[in-house]
């Protein structure tokens, strides 16, 4: 049952980080955001992972004791090398979905300086 709600407390946060994602693309448009709309799927999970991966590095350390039988011995926590490797992935992704955005905010200030206010001063 825990785990359960815990599942459902996770895609709440997904769900609530992908609207917020798509809430800050709106201005590059309907289709454009269709076409991209799997890439902020990802980029809402990973999200929340790395928020739940900060969150037990916090508590455990970015070193760990490992016991296996007798041997014992200090590793990276496996939490901060899923993190590591992920936060790369994550920029990579950021990156390549700002880049969307960037295009979109410059053409529509191209569109915006080419007018020359003639059609709204006609009413156009």
């Amino acid at each position: 049952m825990e785990k359960e709600i815990n599942e459902i407390n996770k895609d709440e946060l997904i769900l609530k980080e992908y609207r917020k994602l798509k809430r800050i693309m709106k201005p590059i448009g309907k289709e454009q955001i269709k076409a991209i709309d799997d890439l902020l799927n990802r980029l809402a999970f990973m999200t929340n992972t790395l928020s739940e991966l900060e969150t037990d590095i916090k508590k455990k350390g970015a070193i760990v004791l490992f016991v296996n039988g007798k041997q014992e011995m200090i590793i990276e926590n496996p939490a901060q090398k899923s993190y590591n490797t992920m936060i790369n992935r994550y920029n990579s992704l950021y990156s390549t979905i700002l880049g969307y955005l960037t295009k979109a905010i410059e053409a529509e200030k191209v569109t915006q300086v080419q007018s020359d206010g003639f059609d709204e001063f006609v009413g156009r």
